[in-house]
């Protein structure tokens, strides 16, 4: 039936003169939260979405439905409107061909095995007189399907698990969660909320000196702060700092930053992006040094570039240029240092200026390490602009995958103000 009306659409394209581009996405979820140590609700959704771009004389139309059918092409001939530099890519035979991104028995299973894994964490904290403040399981598998008029057709699935699980104990709060593309071992993450809440009561001070920003606080810091500055679109429109300093020294030696869409188990993984453009591995910085920024086809042909396959989308979005995982290289050795603060958690970074890099947030979850003993510290504030943090900065060698990030903790120099 879906080929059915893609070909239906393809001909109706065809008789009007339009190049045709086509996204179809399925998807299925299986959701179980926790309101406080209870089980509060199980949810099962299919979600399914067509979204058709047609192109004629430098003009481009865009609609969406949720409902299977040719109709969502008139719509788009409709909602024309002046555009010179979007096109369609040519098929390509050479795609890659990421592995780990689909792992077929997250489709088998059941309530039962969610619901034993939301237990599995909820029983740690209750073990640890920890009062359970939320927790979830998230089981998703989705399937995307690009097609257009030059002949490109692409079908590809993807899966992901998904848990999380906070709670309070002495006044102190602390949060976990995590993402992968196979089922994993949730108990980590009660665990991980453990040990933040069994330190010794936490004191007011103020703090000076390496700062270790932790693989769970730096994707959030980085995504408000330095990644929207690669993104070509910012640069076109002068959104961004790094415009025009391809080749110089933007930041520390030590700093090597990796945008790889081709990467194995990546939650950002796949053949090709949104467009259909395929996936490929960028360096943006090499030793300090910016290298690229990120396009999708429309950026690409303002400069008359090459997409690098950043282009994404939904079924009801037209593309916009994201980065997929990102990959920081360890420099250091963790163990070389004495004495640092710990961050564990960051609140308030989407305040920050995605243009300037300018952020200040407040630390949660954190403590001082001193000769190996923890010293918890009360909340406080953490001020700076990233691209001054980063020419310092020294990765260390505890590599972890957080969402779009595999990256190990960064030690900074800074201070954190009461």
């Amino acid at each position: 039936m879906e080929d059915h009306y893609i070909d239906k659409i393809l001909n109706i394209g065809e008789k009007k003169n339009f190049e045709v581009d086509i996204f179809i996405s399925h998807s299925e979820n299986l959701t179980c939260e926790l309101d406080g140590d209870s089980l509060d609700s199980i949810q099962q959704s299919n979600g399914f979405g067509i979204g058709v771009r047609v192109i004629k004389d430098n003009k481009v139309g865009f609609a969406y439905s949720t409902k299977p059918g040719e109709d969502v092409i008139y719509k788009a001939m409709e909602n024309l409107v002046l555009d010179e530099y979007t096109a369609l890519p040519e098929p390509t035979k050479d795609l890659p061909n990421p592995k780990g991104i689909f792992h077929k028995d997250l489709l088998n299973r059941e309530e039962e095995d969610i619901i034993e894994d939301l237990n599995a964490m909820k029983n740690i904290l209750i073990e640890e007189n920890i009062t359970i403040t939320g927790g979830s399981i998230d089981n998703v598998y989705s399937q995307n399907r690009i097609v257009n008029s030059k002949g490109l057709d692409i079908e590809e699935k993807f899966t992901y698990y998904s848990a999380s699980i906070s709670g309070i104990k002495n006044g102190e709060t602390a949060y976990d969660y995590l993402t992968r593309t196979h089922v994993f071992d949730v108990r980590q993450l009660g665990n991980n909320v453990v040990e933040l809440l069994s330190l010794p009561k936490s004191t007011k001070i103020q703090y000076e000196g390496n700062i270790l920003l932790t693989p769970r606080v730096l994707g959030s810091l980085l995504t408000y702060t330095l990644l929207p500055s690669f993104n070509s679109e910012n640069i076109q429109r002068n959104r961004s700092l790094l415009k025009d300093k391809i080749g110089e020294e933007v930041f520390g030696e030590h700093i090597t930053i990796v945008d790889d869409g081709t990467l194995n188990n990546g939650l950002y993984s796949s053949k090709v992006d949104g467009e259909g453009t395929p996936r490929e591995k960028i360096t943006l910085i090499e030793k300090g040094i910016l290298k690229n920024y990120l396009y999708d086809i429309k950026r690409a042909n303002i400069e008359n570039k090459k997409s690098t396959g950043h282009g994404v989308r939904n079924y009801n979005t037209l593309p916009t240029i994201s980065p997929s995982n990102i990959i920081i290289e360890p420099k250091d050795k963790l163990d070389n240092y004495n004495e640092y603060l710990c961050v564990n958690g960051l609140i308030g970074c989407h305040t920050s200026n995605p243009i300037t890099g300018n952020f200040s947030v407040e630390i949660s979850n954190s403590y001082i390490v001193r000769n190996g003993e923890k010293i918890p510290i009360k909340k406080g504030m953490l001020s700076g602009n990233i691209f001054e943090v980063l020419k310092g900065a020294l990765p260390m060698d505890d590599v972890d995958q957080r969402g779009r990030y595999l990256s190990p903790s960064i030690m900074i120099e800074g201070k954190i103000i009461l």
